[in-house]
């Protein structure tokens, strides 16, 4: 009897580990659950950058001053580039949407030349600098902000006429004059922003600006110039958030 207890001790001694073994396969593996993802805020002030292009077609219409008779419409195509910096606040509310408010100044190159179908005068058409002050209303997804944006818009815009050939009034070839004017409107557009980090966004944004339609004497040419300057703006951003 006392041999086969100690026959039976080291048997249950080596078995017991096999035993473990199989009764961890028989059981269905969990995967552990993943890790909570950290709520992104959006809410604050923040200040930052931006650069990109500004383009638009142009119609405009030109005049003699005296009579108004008019002298030829055309059209020019502006480009350039813009750049400068922003200033706004966020507030997150209810609990996936944003209300904000976002102004901006940027330089500007924006500018193109049109010339009359008789080749005797040419326009150049100058936006060098423009801002806007913006609501921003927006949906958040964690750190993605889908935006749209709309507010007040001015610009600094400059026409300047060049006499290209023959005479118009006292402007003779070779005579150049240049009026300019700040013109104030409107702007409207959207983005996409992404949260980089807690503190730092980046984003890309649309935005038509409107600076309404302004008339341009030039006294010794004997001319107006009337057009609506209207442009877009695409441009990339990057934001420090408090």
């Amino acid at each position: 009897m006392t041999n086969r207890v100690f026959g039976i001790i080291p048997f249950m001694l080596f078995s017991a580990p096999a035993i473990a073994v199989a009764a961890d396969l028989s059981a269905p593996y969990r995967a552990p659950p993943p890790a909570p993802i950290p709520y992104y805020n959006w809410s604050g002030f923040y200040f930052g950058v931006s650069i990109g292009g500004g383009f638009s077609d142009l119609n405009f219409s030109n005049s003699g001053t005296a009579t108004g008779a008019p002298t030829g419409i055309n059209s020019a195509n502006v480009t350039g580039v813009v750049g400068g910096g922003q200033i706004g606040y966020n507030y997150v509310f209810a609990p996936n949407f944003l209300a904000g408010l976002d102004a901006d100044i940027s330089g500007a190159n924006i500018d193109g030349n049109a010339t009359a179908t008789d080749g005797s005068e040419q326009h150049k058409f100058e936006t060098d600098l423009f801002g806007t002050v913006r609501g921003r209303l927006g949906l958040t997804y964690n750190n993605w902000l889908f935006y749209g944006t709309g507010g007040f818009a001015w610009g600094n815009e400059r026409v300047t006429h060049n006499q290209l050939t023959g005479t118009a009034g006292a402007a003779g070839a070779g005579i150049s004059e240049t009026a300019s004017n700040t013109g104030t409107g409107w702007t409207a557009g959207g983005g996409i922003e992404w949260g980089l980090t807690p503190n730092w966004t980046t984003r890309v944004e649309y935005l038509r600006v409107d600076l309404g339609t302004n008339s341009y004497a030039f006294p010794l040419a004997g001319r107006t110039t009337t057009f609506d300057n209207a442009f877009n703006v695409v441009r990339l951003g990057v934001n420090y958030k408090f």
